[in-house]
Formats: C-alpha cells, sequence, structure tokens
C-alpha cells in the first residue's frame, strides 16, 4: 500500500498561507504608506490573518509528521 503524501499536502498548505499573508500585507500597505481606501475592513483583515495561521499551523503538521515517520522508517536497500 503506498502511502499518503502528507509532505505536499504540507507544502501546499504552507504556500496557500503565504498567499493569504501576502494579501493581507498588499491591503495594509495600500490603507497605510499609499493612504488610498484598502480592499478590506477591520473584520476581514483579522479573518485572513487567522485563514493564514490555520494553513500555517496545518502546513507545519503536515511537514512534521511526515519527518517524523522518514525517521522512524528507514528505507529498506534491496
Amino acid at each position: 500500500m503506498a502511502k499518503p503524501r502528507i509532505r505536499s499536502i504540507g507544502n501546499w498548505a504552507l504556500w496557500l498561507s503565504l498567499g493569504t499573508f501576502i494579501f493581507y500585507f498588499l491591503n495594509v500597505l495600500i490603507g497605510g504608506p499609499l493612504k488610498s481606501k484598502p480592499w478590506m475592513s477591520d473584520l476581514w483583515e483579522m479573518l485572513t490573518l487567522f485563514v493564514a495561521v490555520i494553513f500555517f499551523v496545518a502546513g507545519t503538521i503536515c511537514r512534521e509528521i511526515e519527518a517524523n515517520r522518514d525517521q522512524a522508517e528507514p528505507e529498506n536497500t534491496d
């Protein structure tokens, strides 16, 4: 039976976290130093950061599971 690809799920979650945070950062940049109207309200900014944190934690946990699995099961070199 093939092992599930947890590392690829972790990588996707980490990239989604980065993308979500960049979207939040651009909104703050537009509303702050550029003195333009931001796209999101304070509530949506909070929810965007919350989603970024959820993706980051999920990605980190998946990568840790994969690292522990690789360390616990040495590969056969038959």
